[in-house]
């Protein structure tokens, strides 16, 4: 499996269990490195956006917003959610690892460990490919990924979510052999017992210098990797990394303050 596919079971709960994400954090966090580069993006990509979250915030805060996922339900969601906010979102469904848009963008983004989904090397230089080619010379691409490190500390186990009208069983499995964090899920809704749904969803992690050569493999030529939520360099020791990539070194500047 690539990039993570919710079906209609999961979308219709997603925000409710993902209820106590930081996409606030998230946001401000964006902007601060956009900030520290400044950048002043008009145009912004949404890569694996799921229920648009981050789409809708960017919307809100007067940016042209696209937002691409595999999953229709998921953009089924967002859409919605875009309307009722009566902000105007191109949501497309496609997968990371072969779409081809006919726009180009100031700034891609991908969120949420997405692109720790992409299990294969060759499939991960893909997507860096098509995110280059997406974006306009002077753009730049920054994601977040969960290390190798933090995955192998997950705990196995299984913890139960319910809400109204559904009750999800999340199991946590680690496979220290092909070094996956595996989630699957039992999903039963409306209260019937005899009814569920399953889903099964994986992340495998690579080492800090992997990405770095696939990004630049991809045609990016300057690279920054950080701790999480800080400014501080990132290594294979933290948990989470964001990293900072741009097409043209020259378009690289960096505020004083």
């Amino acid at each position: 499996m690539g990039e993570k596919v919710y079906t209609g079971s999961f979308a219709r709960i997603y925000d409710d269990i993902m209820g106590a994400v930081p996409y606030d954090l998230w946001y401000n966090y964006l902007h601060e490195l956009l900030d520290y580069y400044c950048q002043k993006p008009i145009r912004v990509l949404d890569l694996a956006c799921g229920t648009g979250n981050m789409s809708l915030r960017f919307a809100e805060n007067g940016y042209q917003v696209s937002g691409l996922d595999r999953s229709r339900e998921m953009l089924e969601v967002a859409q919605a959610k875009a309307d009722d906010a009566k902000k105007q979102i191109d949501f497309i469904q496609a997968d990371l690892r072969d779409f081809r848009l006919a726009a180009e963008y100031d700034l891609a983004f991908s969120l949420f460990d997405s692109l720790n989904y992409i299990l294969e090397e060759g499939d991960l230089k893909k997507v860096f490919k098509n995110v280059f080619r997406a974006l306009k010379k002077e753009g730049l691409f920054i994601f977040d990924m969960n290390t190798l490190k933090r995955l192998m500390s997950i705990k196995p186990g299984t913890t139960m979510f319910s809400g109204e009208n559904y009750t999800c069983f999340w199991e946590d499995i680690i496979d220290r052999e092909k070094k996956r964090w595996q989630v699957r899920l039992k999903i039963y809704l409306d209260g019937d017992e005899n009814r569920y749904f399953e889903e099964f969803h994986e992340e495998t992690g690579y080492a800090t210098g992997q990405i770095v050569q696939f990004l630049n493999e991809a045609g990016f030529q300057y690279i920054d990797v950080y701790n999480a939520y800080t400014f501080d360099r990132g290594s294979d020791d933290d948990n989470r990394l964001y990293f900072v990539a741009f097409k043209d070194p020259a378009r690289v500047k960096k505020s004083q303050t």
